[in-house]
């Protein structure tokens, strides 16, 4: 039996990955990397990890090793050892790759408007998706069970019981958990 989800969902998927090609090649990057870039440029503080690039494309660590340092050669991308934790080593994009990330966010997602009823349909897809399927990680602060707006206006994390600006909310958390839905 055809699912009509399915079908939107492999068709965005396939433009999505389509589009990935297209501006890796502009770039004369390899896609995969043009996917490290862009996770990189929209991923919070607590996700900038190896694992955490693993676990979000879904690549083994030996193929995600390989990839950042040829980005690390290519001064793309830079090490740093957590000041928190000296065992995590974070990544971080260089002004070069940030640029470089902007062009493929461009072409990646050209200017739509606000589509706020887009929007909320896909969270809310991606949201029963990850729920159903009982996957969590990889949504914005804003949106998870542990972020609490306080009463000066500003924001923490529950879980890291950290501040978060008003910039860090609309980034991607590999700890995200949607709030389940009575």
């Amino acid at each position: 039996m055809i699912n009509d989800i399915n079908i939107w969902l492999e068709r965005l998927t396939s433009l999505y990955n389509s589009q990935v090609r297209h501006a890796a090649n502009t770039e004369g990057i390899r896609p995969v990397h043009a996917e490290i870039l862009q996770y990189l440029s929209i991923c919070n503080r607590y996700s900038n990890t190896a694992q955490a690039l693993s676990e979000y494309l879904g690549q083994t660590k030996g193929s995600i090793s390989q990839s950042v340092q040829l980005l690390e050669k290519d001064g793309l991308i830079e090490r740093r050892q957590c000041s928190e934790d000296k065992r995590v080593t974070r990544l971080f994009l260089t002004p070069k790759a940030q640029a470089i990330a902007e062009r493929i966010g461009k072409v990646l997602m050209p200017n739509l408007g606000e589509a706020k009823e887009a929007n909320n349909a896909l969270k809310s897809l991606l949201m029963d998706w990850q729920l159903t399927n009982q996957h969590k990680g990889f949504g914005q602060c804003q949106t998870c069970r542990y972020n609490s707006l306080l009463s000066d206006g500003t924001f923490q994390c529950g879980l890291t019981g950290e501040s978060l600006s008003s910039d860090e909310v609309k980034l991607l958390c590999r700890e995200h958990e949607f709030q389940v839905r009575s």
